[in-house]
């Protein structure tokens, strides 16, 4: 049986010419395929949050809770995709994944509630927001990764540093991701 080879110069252009076509291919269609109704996943999830934004006031709600533009929206988007069902497996629930004892702590009795956990979570994020001296990423991380986790993250600091001077990529991967999210998703709901 003859060897066959796919590592030779013609080979390697072969399979760079096809990767430019399926990237190529890709660019064309996507006009097209909006065109006839396409949505990605995001793009339908973000008018399922529109709706909620409306519904809800978010925007008054940060407003009055003195939070960014859009924090809201952004925090629902990435937390539940707009379900006010949504379960996580570590059993938070709701548009804005509650954890039972925090919801407890927010005077939230039933976290699927829509308008009660967009309340709980303005306040809830006000209170981080203060906590950390308008610090974003220190409140998203805290939302995400815990309030205690947080904390114990900033004791272990040289004593005299800021906020600012904290570096992020000491804390878990998933916390990192998180807080990138939601700084990209604010843009897409406080732009418009």
């Amino acid at each position: 049986m003859p060897k066959l080879t796919y590592n030779t110069p013609k080979k390697r252009i072969q399979w760079l010419i096809i990767a430019i076509a399926i990237v190529a291919c890709g660019l064309v269609l996507r006009p097209i395929l909006l065109e006839f109704g396409y949505k990605s996943g995001d793009e339908l999830v973000a008018e399922r949050i529109y709706d909620w934004r409306e519904k809800l006031k978010l925007e008054e709600l940060e407003q009055k809770n003195n939070l960014p533009r859009g924090l809201l929206s952004a925090v629902m988007h990435q937390e539940s995709a707009g379900n006010p069902n949504a379960k996580s497996t570590a059993g938070a629930q709701g548009l804005f994944q509650f954890m039972r004892p925090t919801a407890r702590d927010m005077g939230l009795n039933d976290r699927t509630h829509p308008e009660d956990s967009a309340r709980a979570a303005a306040e809830y994020l006000d209170k981080l927001y203060e906590r950390y001296n308008k610090n974003l990423e220190l409140t998203l991380a805290a939302y995400n990764w815990g309030l205690g986790n947080v904390d114990n993250y900033i004791k272990t600091r040289p004593s005299g540093s800021t906020y600012e001077r904290f570096r992020l990529n000491k804390m878990p991967e998933e916390t990192q991701n998180y807080i990138a999210r939601i700084k990209m998703l604010r843009t897409t709901y406080y732009l418009r």
